[in-house]
């Protein structure tokens, strides 16, 4: 896919989600911003952003992954059980 441009305002939000998968408490958006290495205000600006979206949220002035993003491991960890379950039954089907 290196013919498409990448997006940095993407990158920017998904380097403040693996930060705050990392950290083991809520960060606030000045540590965010530390972290990450971009302006206080964009980092808030993305924040608020995924608090809409229900991937972060703020607790007590600091920030945290919401279950927004838990959604996704649910798909995938789904995705991948049909996944093995249709290969198990394609598996039977050659045994017989």
């Amino acid at each position: 896919m290196t013919t498409y441009r990448r997006i940095e305002a993407v990158r920017v939000s998904i380097d403040i989600l693996r930060y705050l998968a990392e950290v083991k408490e809520p960060a606030t958006g000045k540590d965010v911003a530390v972290a990450v290495d971009m302006p206080h205000g964009t980092v808030m600006c993305h924040l608020a952003t995924l608090e809409d979206e229900r991937m972060v949220r703020c607790v007590g002035g600091a920030w945290e992954l919401d279950l927004g993003m838990a959604m996704f491991w649910a798909r995938k960890k789904a995705q991948l059980a049909s996944r093995i379950a249709r290969d198990s039954k394609d598996l039977e089907s050659l045994g017989e």
